[in-house]
């Protein structure tokens, strides 16, 4: 029996038996696919995410990252232009196969045990401990679990854990494609001065339109909320074409051709109701616990911070034999991430997304104010983990001067250091 079972080996999944096998626990990390399959993001890995890889001992995991971008261009709804970096910040391309994978072996390096193409099924609690049964019929007995099965509701439903509505998921979709990033970069420096990613709003109603480079390839997709796509149709087409005209035209993309919608991604964008059960002894992170900022679409971060705590969580839990330890799972997400997500992260996202003019407002506001530019930048670097609780905090008492200044805004405003 092991002390512990992890279904799922994304970043969540892989960095709690990291840190479950660091702290002398027998951890069994489970995965339905093998080490190379691909999950559907942009693969920006920001500052905090960074530092949680080096907290939880997977510092290795920095040779896979391809390009580091200084800053930023947001594009307005109107194609008016915010530019910024910050010296000394900068974000950390990946593709996600190679990411995850290299995740995966530092577990199994660490001494996790680690299964390939094992789907699980069914999680049965017992009085001290539970049985995991996969597809093929095997079983599999451990102590505690946690599940890091990204949006796989199946077995959270039938271990009673609720359900997330539409309006509580994002939608992304889009396509990671090879491409001559060299030439591209180039032009890019020549232009803004550093290596930026692109941020292109209004092409969607809530959310944007991205374009992250990699050593060669070029990751281009688009997201938004559940409830608003499912509305979408063949405009999920149209709005990405819209999205790689814009980008031609404003000098992001000198060929779009190589750019069709080949993936998508349903991901969270509220937490679960509970994330943590010791009746059934197990642990939700990631994706599955909802841990994504709500604006933003940001997850690498939290994934691997909650994978960390929920397997500390785990270690005092199997030290003192008490399954109810499991409850400061909650309390330790909750003072690290939780209120800057679900609360400044949500309030930011019902100020930014309730309607297409307060989109187009509230940025060109904010294109006009450095101090708001910085602190928005520093939310999407997440170089602060209190970076959105300052940007909300300093938007609302000056709404009435950013309004002001919305309506002065000019067609390109660069604060970047560089």
């Amino acid at each position: 029996m092991y002390d512990l079972a992890i279904v799922g080996a994304g970043p969540a999944g892989s960095s709690a038996a990291i840190v479950a096998s660091r702290a002398g626990l027998s951890a069994l990390l489970l995965e339905r696919k093998g080490p190379g399959r691909d999950k559907y993001c942009g693969g920006g890995i920001t500052v905090l995410a960074r530092r949680y890889l080096k907290e939880c001992g997977a510092r290795e995991v920095e040779e896979t990252f391809e390009v580091y971008c200084e800053g930023h261009v947001l594009v307005l709804p109107d194609e008016r232009l915010l530019i910024d970096s910050i010296k000394g910040v900068d974000y950390a391309m990946v593709r996600r196969s190679v990411f995850d994978r290299k995740l995966m072996e530092i577990a199994e390096s660490c001494g996790a045990e680690f299964k390939r193409n094992v789907e699980i099924v069914r999680v049965d609690p017992q009085e001290d401990h539970v049985v995991l049964k996969d597809n093929k019929g095997g079983e599999y007995k451990a102590r505690y679990v946690i599940l890091a099965t990204g949006m796989r509701e199946k077995l959270l439903f039938d271990l009673g854990f609720s359900r997330l509505r539409p309006k509580e998921m994002g939608h992304c979709w889009g396509t990671e494609a090879p491409y001559n990033v060299k030439e591209q970069v180039e032009k890019w420096k020549d232009k803004f001065g550093f290596t930026p990613i692109f941020l292109m709003f209004g092409v969607v109603t809530y959310g944007y339109f991205w374009v992250f480079p990699k050593a060669s390839h070029m990751n281009v997709g688009m997201g938004t909320t559940l409830e608003e796509s499912m509305k979408y149709g063949k405009l999920h087409a149209e709005g990405y074409r819209r999205g790689l005209q814009i980008a031609k035209e404003l000098g992001i993309l000198d060929n779009t051709s190589p750019f069709k919608v080949d993936r998508g991604w349903i991901l969270p964008a509220m937490h679960r109701e509970k994330t943590y059960s010791p009746e059934k002894r197990v642990v939700l992170v990631g994706d599955a616990a909802g841990f994504v900022h709500p604006l933003t679409g940001e997850g690498i971060s939290s994934a691997v911070c909650s994978g960390k705590l929920a397997s500390q969580v785990v270690k005092k839990a199997v030290d003192y034999e008490d399954p109810n330890l499991l409850a400061e799972y909650e309390k330790l997400w909750w003072e690290k991430i939780g209120e800057e997500l679900f609360v400044y992260g949500v309030k930011l996202a019902k100020l930014f997304y309730s309607s297409p003019l307060l989109l187009e407002m509230g940025l060109k506001g904010v294109m006009e104010d450095e101090k708001a530019t910085k602190l928005l930048s520093a939310l999407l670097y997440r170089s602060d983990p209190r970076a959105g609780e300052k940007f909300y905090k300093y938007i609302v008492k000056r709404l009435p001067l950013i309004a002001i200044k919305a309506l002065k805004a000019g067609k390109v405003r660069s604060y970047a250091e560089i």
